[in-house]
């Protein structure tokens, strides 16, 4: 291969895939086949994990969902099903045909969260160990809150939970972090200690948090990587704004507003 036009102007150093820090996850939200080609050709490089948010899995036929596994796959991008399908498949009592589900459809990572679900960090546990143990999946366990569920257990106590039964990556809830409570800042900081940070990877806000615009996402990315540095792991990241934060992570002209 040629050298690069622009060789010699690169920013900061970035790992390469396969890489363990600075991972990146995408958020897809159904994308068709060449939305998502135009994805991979711009971006392959720098996406790690794509989530295929909430139960939008049941919603593409088979051919269209393996197919855009494999995309994803063939790319060295990471697929998985967003963990909101699975606390809707425990509500329904059709808990025991998920994992089987999955593992036909060709995912190999899996979500495990408790954002909805009125369940107990044992249930979290077994449920990950179960995915581990009998299914072979790898798992992202997630700790926080959505649409305001009381969960009394502290984040750390959540984290721990989720190593206990096999996690690999803890996913931290984008609702926790537009917090300005400070003690929630302290169970953040906690998780950290717990976890490590290489194994944290910070889930940005949407416009499914109520008040939350697009400057606020821009500059909670801005605010996470100034704190823990360019290799932090970052997930839903929309599409369109997955090169922007690369040019962000490698200090290449992208300010937090922009």
């Amino acid at each position: 291969m040629s050298e690069h036009i622009f060789a010699g102007l690169d920013g900061l150093p970035r790992s390469e895939k396969p890489r363990t820090s600075g991972l990146t996850m995408v958020a897809d939200w159904g994308i068709g086949p060449n939305a998502q080609a135009d994805l991979i050709a711009t971006g392959k490089d720098y996406i790690d994990f794509a989530k295929i948010a909430v139960g939008i899995s049941r919603l593409l036929s088979n051919d269209l969902l393996q197919s855009k596994l494999k995309s994803y796959r063939d790319n060295q991008i990471e697929p998985f099903v967003g963990g909101q399908y699975l606390e809707h498949a425990e509500i329904k009592g059709k808990f025991d045909l998920y994992f089987p589900a999955i593992v036909k459809a060709g995912y190999k990572w899996v979500e495990v969260s408790d954002n909805l679900a009125p369940v107990s960090l044992d249930w979290k546990e077994q449920t990950i160990r179960k995915a581990t143990q009998e299914f072979g999946l790898q798992v992202l366990g997630e700790v926080g809150k959505k649409e305001g569920l009381e969960n009394d257990a502290p984040l750390a106590d959540n984290a721990k939970a989720c190593l206990a039964g096999g996690a690999k990556i803890i996913l931290l809830e984008a609702a926790e972090l537009i917090s300005d409570n400070s003690e929630i800042v302290r169970e953040v900081e906690a998780v950290i200690d717990v976890v490590g940070l290489e194994k944290v990877m910070f889930e940005l806000p949407g416009p499914w948090i109520e008040g939350v615009s697009h400057h606020h996402i821009h500059q909670m990315r801005a605010d996470l990587l100034r704190r823990y540095g360019p290799e932090l792991n970052l997930g839903n990241v929309s599409p369109g704004d997955l090169i922007s934060l690369e040019a962000y992570r490698r200090g290449l002209g992208v300010n937090a507003g922009s």
